[in-house]
């Protein structure tokens, strides 16, 4: 069986690798650069490939990418505005990923809201009271 590499708590450390991205990006070197960030020896391209999360957000750094390419200024090299410019860029592409799955989000929760609405006998006075009520407690230890 294939050991599994992209898990929950490691989807965020992949989105985050993509999020700071500058440069030439294409999968080999985005694979070479994550398996590093995860401590493995190897990832493929292709198990990249499976989850449509990654490839979202690869397409859209891609573009982006290519966007900020074409618009580049090539000036006196300054380390300390170079430095706050990979930041800005990392910030904005976070941004730009969490609104884009933010919107999503949205859209399903009202698409779950709908589709309860449209079911026979669910009374959503009681369905709202059931949702609103706190978590239970977890003991541990």
């Amino acid at each position: 069986m294939p050991k599994i590499i992209i898990t929950e708590s490691t989807m965020p450390i992949a989105l985050h690798e993509l999020d700071k991205w500058s440069g030439k990006l294409t999968w080999e070197l985005y694979a070479e650069r994550l398996a590093k960030a995860l401590g493995e020896k190897r990832i493929s391209r292709y198990t990249l490939l499976s989850y449509p999360v990654l490839v979202e957000t690869f397409n859209a750094k891609k573009d982006a990418l290519r966007a900020t390419a074409q618009n580049l200024n090539i000036n006196e090299p300054n380390i300390t505005l170079d430095f706050a410019k990979k930041q800005i860029a990392t910030l904005e592409s976070t941004v730009a990923r969490l609104e884009k799955q933010n919107s999503l989000l949205s859209e399903q929760f009202v698409r779950w809201q709908h589709n309860l609405y449209m079911m026979p006998f669910v009374d959503m006075e009681k369905l709202n009271a059931r949702l609103d009520m706190p978590l239970t407690e977890v003991k541990r230890r």
